[in-house]
């Protein structure tokens, strides 16, 4: 797919890529760290180091799933693929992968999605593109 603004695209996937990792490893590291800080807590601060623990795993486990969309945007931008909706397999709009460039959906396909997903129970918050 050719794109006007596909360096500039590939450089905010980059930008993108570098920004999650350096908080992958930051969010393992406060998880860690966490662990070793009391030797005898009591209830509450039990609790609540479980909680921002929790936290923290649920951030990281969503910056993993973003990075993995970013990886392969990069991987379909040098395989040809990129800007491909992955079910009706038609163009995503330029201005939609200006704002969100790892997008793997275009909007109607994703509105379907979720449709389907809200009307099953699903939230499908883990899985999409919102940034």
């Amino acid at each position: 797919m050719k794109y006007k603004s596909l360096p500039e695209m590939k450089s905010k996937l980059q930008d993108i890529r570098s920004r999650l990792l350096g908080g992958i490893e930051k969010t393992l590291k406060t998880s860690q760290d966490e662990e070793f800080t009391q030797l005898v807590p009591d209830t509450t601060d039990d609790a609540s180091r479980s909680f921002s623990r929790q936290m923290l795993l649920n951030l990281g486990e969503q910056d993993r799933e973003r990075l993995i969309q970013v990886e392969e945007a990069l991987y379909q931008m040098e395989n040809g693929g990129y800007g491909m909706c992955k079910l009706c397999e038609k163009s995503i709009p330029e201005a939609r992968l200006k704002v969100v460039p790892f997008a793997q959906y275009c909007v109607s396909c994703l509105n379907e999605i979720e449709q389907d997903q809200k009307n099953n129970g699903h939230n499908g918050s883990d899985q999409f593109e919102a940034f």
